[in-house]
This record gives structure tokens, C-alpha cells and sequence, in this order.
């Protein structure tokens, strides 16, 4: 009796959880289903597999759906090539600068893709600065490439999202034992065959998992081609086009064929983060970057990090100097001229210009304060305690990471357009919390995974070594688990706050006229012809994301060094 009084809370507590994720991740996904299954209103048109066995007989329907796979598979192509050359350049070699390329190379991850794609087109877009400067230089007629379509999508791609493979690649690069590598050249191996049977066993499980998360980002891409992508159609864009004409029933036929797909690389992700990429760990000698020693060879490897950071630094600059430019001054001249802070005064002066600013900062601060409510139960059930049930919740919290962003939305939307018991009967759609509510379940999986690994560190003997010293559960709560979970609980805020303050893709299809958030004003003052205020709305986010992805980085040093210490 006794036990089952102290298992009360914690049933309770699991209870909670089951029905808020049962809520507002399962049951969106099944109401989506249920909707591609369903007749039209009226008439018992569409009913069963009525729609998809229209849309798999669509030649319109299947050019969109292999253009989303060919464009998830030369993401992965283009971003792979890039991330794990760009690894190997800056962990397998010694060069001057080695620490600063790594940090900076890592920039496009913090950034919100509106603000990466809306760079570009600044840049490279028919009357891009960089178009203009290469046309006047070689005296051309017109814009000497064109930044629409699939090529000018996969660029901004690449940009985005090489970092998956980057990150992944330099982890292992680091995992290698260098005394095998030097065992290997010793007994008369070459290059090839070192690189083939040592270095390569190591990069397959970085390389496998990238590929998955790359092409499951990739087919999900939403923002890219809405802005630039022209008439190279994917499904993302046609579930929107659907949504906004009210066919949600082929939408959710779209949706259902995109999540299967992405579930589908989810499973192989799933397979090797469970077996193979954790498996391999240096239990020798860390490789060490080999020395160049030819001078010519030290100068162009110099000269090709310098290069790097201009790439990667450039589209910010354009942001920053856009911001402050006349955008009507500008529309008559090749490069801008005038300069002033109009932008930013209108943005902190007219209510109608703050507002989306104001929006998505509350917004963000819900979602990433959601988030932590939902994860910090979760990962506590999940690594501390033995309930049957577990699993479950485990596979609720991970669930959103296998669906596309548009797909979440989508989910939202046929969920929650009727009174249902999740939410109290009340109907969410048109409302004000639809739209932190899609960012909290899209950066869901994120946070779990942070705090997770934060319980996984903190020791039970901890708690009962403070509750033999006599100390109660609050007590213990306050003195031993808050200060050791503290530093992933504020990295997971802080990730969610910088996902979501410039959020696209959830934000198109949820956000109505009293919570218009920044990435939506940005997308609306560009087609007014706006550019200058655009890119006041894109420094904001620059200098948000950027102050945050500092703290961060100061959370991350001082738990590693409080580590170190212990």
C-alpha cells in the first residue's frame, strides 16, 4: 500500500505526459490519415484509397513527388562532398587559423534558413550584388547564371546543411586511433589502403547518419523552394498550395506520403544510432593533424581557409549592410548608395513593425518553455525509472523528428479544426497558441535528446548518498539534481528559443493575424518591395541568435570544464 501511494505521483505524472504527446503528436498524425481516407464533404468522392490511388496515377503528382526524392538525394550528394572534405581540411591537417575555420564553419547551423535564403538571393538573385559585379566585370547582356530552380535550391541546401555531415565527420575523425593508422603505414600500407581499411570503417556509421538526417531535412525543405524554387515544384510546396485552396484532403494524402518516406531514413538512422556510430571510440592514441611541410602547399591551404570564412561570413555581412539601406534609393541602382537607420527606427517605433518581432519572441519563449516542461518529465521516465510504459513515451517524444515540418503543421491543422478531448473540447486553429504549440512539438526531439544525456550523468548514489545525510526530496531536488541538470536544461531553451524565433516552414501554415511572427513580416515586407526593412528583421535575428548561440557556448565550456574537474 505504501509503495503504491509513492508510485502515485509518478503514474500520475506519466499519465500527463501520455495524454499531452497522445494528444498533440499521435492523434494529429492519425486525424491526418483519417482525412486522406475520407469522402468529400457532400459527395462519396475520395473516400478510401480513392486519393491516393489518384495521386500515384498523377503524372503531375508523381513529377512532384520524384522531384522531392531527387532533391533529397543531391542534398545529401552535395552536402555530403562538402561537409566531409571540409572535415577532413580542418581536422586531418595542421594550418594557421584551424580553430577559429572549425567555429566559424559551424555559423550556418545557428542561423534560421529564411534569413540564409533571402542572403542568397542578395547576392545571387538576378539583381543580386555578386550577379552584378560578375556581369559589369565581363560585360554581359544578363545575369551570367540563373539563381532559381533546382540548382539555386541545392546551393542554398548545401550552404545549410553541409554542417550535418561537418559535425559528424570531424566527431569521427577524432575517434580515430592514430596508432592504428600508424601501425598500418608502418607494415608498408599505402595511402589508399590505410584510408580504405582503417580511416573508412570509422566514417561509415558519421557518413550513414548524416545522410539519413541531410535527406530527411532535404525532402521536408519548405523554405528554399517556396522563395526560389520557381517551377521546380516538391511536395512541401504543394501541400501548402492545397492547404491555402482547402483540399486538405489531398493535402493529407501529400503529408502521409512524405512522412512514410521519412520514416523510412528515420528507421536506418535509428538502426545505426543504436548500434554502430557509438561503437566506435578511441581506446588508443588520438590521430594528431599531419603537418604540411611544403610551403606552397601551407600557403594554399591558408589561402583556401580564408576563402572558407568569406563564403561562409558573406551572406551575414549582406544581411548586416542591407539592413541599412534606402530600399527605394536602391531599386534604381546597381549597389546601394544611401544609408540610413529608418529601417530599425520604423521597426522599434510603428506598434505594426514591432509586433512581429514582439511575436516571435513570446512565441519562442512558450515553445522552449513547453519544450523543457515536456522533456524534463520524459527523459526522467525514460532513463530513471522501469515503468512498462516507457517505451511509449519514448517513442511520442522522438516521433515529430521522422515528420517534416509541413507535415507537423499539416497534423495541427486536421487535429485541432474540431472540438476534441485533448484540448478541452476547444477548437486551436485560428488561435493564438496553434502556432508555439507546432514549435514545440517540431524542436521536441531536440530537447529530449539534450536532457536526456543530462540524466544519463546524473549518478543515483547521489541521491542516496543526500538522502542517507538526512536530506529531504526537495532538498536533494535543489541541492544535488537542479545544479547538475542545469546546463543541458538551459542549452535545450536556449536551442528551441533560436529554432523557433525565425521559424518558416510551421509558421506559413499556423500563424493568422495576432501572432504574425518575424519570418512571415520578412517574406512580406520583400514582395512589398521592403528590402532594407526585410533585413532590419534579419539583423534582429542575427544578433538574437548570435547573443544566444554565445551563451550556449559559454553553458557547453563550463559544464565540460566542471566535468574535467570532477
Amino acid at each position: 500500500m505504501l509503495a503504491d501511494k509513492r508510485r502515485l505521483p509518478l503514474r500520475l505524472l506519466t499519465a500527463v505526459l501520455i495524454w499531452f504527446l497522445g494528444g498533440f503528436v499521435l492523434y494529429p498524425a492519425l486525424s491526418t490519415l483519417m482525412v486522406s481516407l475520407a469522402p468529400d464533404k457532400g459527395t462519396a468522392a475520395g473516400a478510401g484509397l480513392a486519393r491516393y490511388l489518384t495521386f500515384f496515377s498523377s503524372a503531375t503528382d508523381l513529377a512532384v513527388l520524384w522531384n522531392s526524392v531527387v532533391l533529397g538525394l543531391l542534398t545529401v550528394l552535395a552536402c555530403g562532398a562538402t561537409g566531409t572534405a571540409l572535415a577532413f581540411f580542418v581536422h586531418y591537417f595542421e594550418f594557421p587559423l584551424r580553430g577559429l575555420v572549425d567555429k566559424i564553419l559551424l555559423l550556418p547551423v545557428m542561423m534560421p534558413g529564411i534569413i540564409i535564403v533571402f542572403a542568397f538571393v542578395q547576392l545571387y538573385g538576378e539583381s543580386g550584388l555578386v550577379t552584378k559585379t560578375v556581369e559589369t566585370w565581363l560585360g554581359l547582356n544578363g545575369a551570367p547564371w540563373d539563381f532559381a530552380g533546382l540548382p539555386g535550391i541545392l546551393f542554398v541546401h548545401t550552404y545549410t546543411q553541409y554542417v550535418y555531415f561537418y559535425i559528424a565527420v570531424s566527431l569521427a575523425i577524432r575517434h580515430i586511433d592514430g596508432s592504428v593508422v600508424e601501425s598500418a603505414r608502418g607494415l608498408g600500407a599505402s595511402r589508399l589502403k590505410v584510408f580504405t581499411s582503417v580511416i573508412l570503417p570509422y566514417l561509415t556509421p558519421a557518413l550513414v547518419t548524416s545522410a539519413a538526417v541531410t535527406f530527411m531535412t532535404g525532402i521536408g525543405s519548405f523554405t528554399a523552394p517556396s522563395i526560389i524554387g520557381g517551377p521546380y515544384k516538391v511536395l512541401t510546396t504543394q501541400i501548402l498550395l492545397a492547404k491555402a485552396n482547402n483540399y486538405m484532403g489531398v493535402a493529407a494524402v501529400q503529408v502521409v506520403v512524405l512522412t512514410v518516406i521519412s520514416l523510412i531514413f528515420f528507421a536506418v538512422l535509428r538502426y545505426y544510432e543504436g548500434g554502430r556510430l557509438f561503437a566506435a571510440q578511441v581506446k588508443g592514441t588520438p590521430m594528431r593533424p599531419a603537418d604540411v611541410r611544403n610551403p606552397l602547399a601551407r600557403y594554399a591551404m591558408r589561402g583556401a581557409a580564408w576563402l572558407m570564412v568569406a563564403m561562409v561570413v558573406l551572406p551575414f555581412a549582406a544581411i548586416v549592410l542591407l539592413s541599412f539601406v534606402d530600399s527605394a534609393s536602391w531599386m534604381v541602382s546597381i549597389y546601394p548608395e544611401h544609408f540610413f537607420l529608418d529601417n530599425f527606427e520604423a521597426v522599434f517605433t510603428r506598434a505594426r513593425k514591432f509586433r512581429p518581432f514582439l511575436n516571435s519572441v513570446n512565441m519562442s519563449l512558450l515553445a522552449a518553455l513547453g519544450c523543457l516542461a515536456v522533456a524534463v518529465p520524459a527523459s526522467f521516465i525514460i532513463e530513471k525509472t522501469r515503468l512498462k510504459l516507457r517505451w511509449l513515451i519514448e517513442f511520442l517524444v522522438i516521433l515529430p523528428w521522422a515528420m517534416p515540418a509541413s507535415a507537423i503543421a499539416v497534423n495541427l491543422i486536421n487535429a485541432n479544426s474540431t472540438p476534441n478531448v485533448f484540448a478541452f473540447n476547444a477548437i486551436l486553429l485560428g488561435s493564438y497558441f496553434l502556432l508555439p504549440l507546432g514549435y514545440l512539438i517540431k524542436s521536441l526531439p531536440i530537447v529530449v535528446k539534450i536532457v536526456h544525456v543530462s540524466f544519463q550523468n546524473l549518478s543515483t548514489t547521489l541521491f542516496e548518498a543526500s538522502a542517507s545525510l538526512g536530506a529531504g526530496r526537495f532538498q536533494t531536488l535543489r541541492g544535488v539534481a537542479l545544479p547538475m541538470l542545469s546546463p543541458g536544461l538551459l542549452a535545450g531553451f536556449l536551442l528551441v528559443f533560436i529554432h523557433s524565433v525565425g521559424e518558416y516552414t510551421v509558421s506559413a501554415f499556423l500563424y493568422t493575424a495576432s501572432n504574425k511572427p518575424m519570418s512571415i513580416a520578412m517574406v512580406n515586407a520583400i514582395f512589398e518591395y521592403e528590402i532594407g526593412l526585410s533585413m532590419a528583421y534579419g539583423t534582429l535575428l542575427l544578433v538574437l541568435t548570435g547573443a544566444l548561440g554565445a551563451v550556449i557556448g559559454l553553458v557547453r565550456r563550463d559544464a565540460l570544464s566542471g566535468g574535467s574537474g570532477n
